[in-house]
C-alpha cells in the first residue's frame, strides 16, 4: 500500500513538474532563442526571457504557453515579417518589446499576429516601427491590455493598424495607447467588445474605427490629433460614454462619424476643437444625450438620411455653428439643452428658456449650400442676419427646435426629466 502511494505522490509531482515547466531564454543561455524555447516547450510551460535583444525573431507559437520577459527583452523582425504568430488559444504574453516587421502591400505583418488563437492575454507589451501592433483573427475572448503600439507614421497605403481585429467577439482593450498608425483601433465583425480607459493619438486616418460589430462598448478613451477622429459605421446597439474627441481638423476630419448605426447611445463624452463634433449619417434611433461641444466649427451636422435621433441635455459653447441638418422636426427630438448662442429669456425662472430655441442659422445653410460663403464670417452681413434671426424666428428653417433651452449649463448629476435619456439603459430597451 506504501509502495503504491509513493508511487501515485512520484508521478503527481512527475506530471505537475512536466506540466508547468520553467524555460529560459537569454543571451548567455543554453536556450538562446524563443523558437530554441518553444521547441522544447510542451503545454501549460512558461518561458522567461531575459532582458537582450533577440534578432531575426519570427517565432510560431502552436501549444499553450506564456512568455514572460524580464527588463524588457526586444524581439527585432529586422524587416522580414511578423515576429510572432499566435496559432493556439490561452497564449500569454507580458513584459516584451517588439520591433520592426517591414511592410508588404501583399501581407500584414504584425508584432503579434493571433490566428484562430480563443482566450489569449496580451498585457504591458510595446511595439515600434511595425506595420501592426497587434492583430487577432478568429480570436474570441483575447484580452489587450496596457500595451504601446507605435508606428511610424509613413505611408498609409503601406501602414497598419495599432490594435486590429477580426471577426473576434468578445474582446477587451484597456488602458493602450496607439499612435502613428494608419487606424489606431480596428474592429470589423467583432461584437460583444470592451474598449476603455486607452489613448489614440497622431494616427493617419482613424483613431477608432469599427464596422459591422454589435453591442460594444468604449468608455473614458482619449482620441486626439488623428487624420479623420473616430468612425463607427454599419454597427447596432454600440455605447460611447465618456471618451474625449479632441483636435480633429480637416476638411473630412470629424470627432465622431455615426455612419448607418442605430439602436445606440451616445452620452457624457468630450468634443472639443474639432471641424464637426458628430457627423451622423444614415442612423436611426441613437441618443447624443449629456455631451459637451465646445470650440468646435460645427458641432453637429445630421443629415436628412437619420431618423428617431434624441438631443437632450447637451452643452453647447463656443462653436461656430451649432447644428447644421437638413432633417424634419419629426426626424430629430431636442429637449433641455444648454447653448450659448440663446438669447431668449426665462420669465417663470424654471431654469428654462420660454421661447424655444432653433439650432439651425441660415447663415450654416448657406454654407453648406455655397462653402466659399465662409468668407463672410464674422462680417458685418452675418452680424446682420444673426440680428434678423433673433428679431424674427420664424425665418429660421424649423429643422430643430429645442422647445426647453437650458439658461445655464446643466450639471451632469442632475436627472433629465424625460425618463429615455438613462445612460446605463439596456441598448436592447431603445
Amino acid at each position: 500500500m506504501r509502495k503504491r502511494l509513493s508511487l501515485c505522490i512520484v508521478t503527481l509531482v512527475t506530471t505537475s513538474a512536466a506540466v508547468s515547466g520553467v524555460l529560459e531564454v537569454c543571451p548567455t543561455c543554453p536556450l538562446r532563442t524563443l523558437e530554441q524555447a518553444l521547441a522544447r516547450a510542451t503545454s501549460g510551460d512558461t518561458i522567461v526571457m531575459g532582458p537582450g535583444q533577440y534578432p531575426k525573431t519570427h517565432a510560431v507559437i502552436t501549444v499553450p504557453v506564456t512568455i514572460l520577459g524580464k527588463g524588457w527583452p526586444l524581439l527585432d523582425g529586422r524587416s522580414r515579417g511578423t515576429i510572432i504568430t499566435v496559432r493556439c488559444g490561452n497564449v500569454h504574453l507580458r513584459g516584451i518589446k517588439f520591433a520592426n516587421t517591414g511592410y508588404s502591400s501583399l501581407e500584414e505583418y504584425a508584432a503579434i499576429r493571433l490566428e484562430n488563437a480563443p482566450g489569449c492575454t496580451i498585457r504591458d507589451v510595446k511595439t515600434e516601427n511595425c506595420a501592426f501592433g497587434i492583430a487577432c483573427y478568429h480570436s474570441p475572448g483575447s484580452i489587450i491590455e496596457n500595451a504601446t503600439c507605435r508606428g511610424t507614421g509613413a505611408v498609409e497605403s503601406l501602414s497598419g493598424n495599432g490594435v486590429h481585429l477580426w471577426k473576434s467577439p468578445g474582446c477587451r482593450i484597456e488602458r493602450c495607447s496607439v499612435s502613428y498608425h494608419r487606424d489606431g483601433l480596428y474592429f470589423e465583425f467583432s461584437s460583444g467588445c470592451r474598449i476603455e480607459g486607452n489613448e489614440s493619438s497622431h494616427n493617419m486616418r482613424y483613431g477608432l474605427h469599427f464596422m459591422f460589430s454589435d453591442s460594444n462598448i468604449y468608455r473614458s478613451n482619449a482620441f486626439h490629433h488623428n487624420g479623420a477622429g473616430v468612425a463607427v459605421m454599419y454597427s447596432r446597439y454600440v455605447q460611447m460614454e465618456n471618451n474625449a474627441f479632441s483636435d480633429n481638423w480637416g476638411p473630412s476630419s470629424y470627432g465622431l462619424l455615426l455612419k448607418d448605426i442605430s439602436g445606440s447611445i451616445v452620452c457624457g463624452n468630450v468634443f472639443e476643437q474639432n471641424t464637426v463634433g458628430i457627423y451622423m449619417e444614415g442612423s436611426d434611433n441613437t441618443s447624443v444625450v449629456s455631451n459637451t461641444f465646445r470650440s468646435n466649427g460645427w458641432a453637429l451636422k445630421i443629415l436628412g438620411s437619420s431618423v428617431g435621433v434624441l438631443l437632450a441635455r447637451n452643452t453647447f459653447t463656443a462653436n461656430t455653428f451649432d447644428v447644421l441638418s437638413n432633417a424634419t422636426r419629426s426626424s430629430v427630438r431636442c429637449w433641455e439643452n444648454y447653448w450659448d448662442h440663446y438669447r431668449g429669456y426665462d420669465l417663470d425662472r424654471d431654469g428654462y428658456g420660454d421661447v424655444p430655441y432653433r439650432p439651425v442659422s441660415l447663415f450654416s445653410i448657406l454654407i453648406e449650400r455655397v462653402p466659399s460663403a465662409i468668407l463672410l464670417l464674422r462680417s458685418f452681413i452675418v452680424e446682420l442676419l444673426t440680428y434678423m434671426e433673433r428679431a424674427i424666428p420664424s425665418i429660421i428653417p424649423p429643422t430643430i427646435e429645442d422647445e426647453r433651452p437650458q439658461m445655464k449649463a446643466p450639471s451632469p448629476m442632475v436627472q433629465v426629466t424625460m425618463p429615455e435619456l438613462n445612460c446605463r439603459r439596456s441598448h436592447r430597451e431603445q
